[in-house]
């Protein structure tokens, strides 16, 4: 399973804190079995300022390889009926560490 994680601005160790969108960057880890997570990239958000219009399927393009998205939060239009993409987990401003446990807790 390839999972997206919101990273915040200036910390790799940290979940951003706001809407899942408007994350700077994602780190894509791949999560095998028995839960090892491996990072895989950093990807940048070029649509982190961007509101309504596109952004979702522009949002969905640059996560079409994604499972599963982890964030802080998720906005209204992150709902799987108006945006449907990938499961998604919400796990509050924690850091990375703290997300991927959940994620291996699922």
């Amino acid at each position: 399973m390839r999972i997206a994680v919101a990273l915040s601005k200036n910390d790799d160790q940290k979940v951003y804190p706001g809407p899942f969108g408007h994350a700077p960057r994602f780190a894509i880890y791949e999560v095998e079995g028995e839960g090892k997570v491996s990072l895989l990239e950093v990807r940048e958000n070029p649509y982190a300022a961007m509101e309504g219009g596109r952004k979702h399927e522009l949002m969905r393009e640059l996560l079409k390889d994604v499972d599963l998205r982890v964030g802080a939060r998720f906005g209204h239009g992150g709902s799987m009926g108006a945006f449907p993409m990938a499961e998604r987990l919400e796990v509050g401003p924690v850091s990375v560490a703290e997300a991927l446990e959940k994620v291996r807790a699922r």
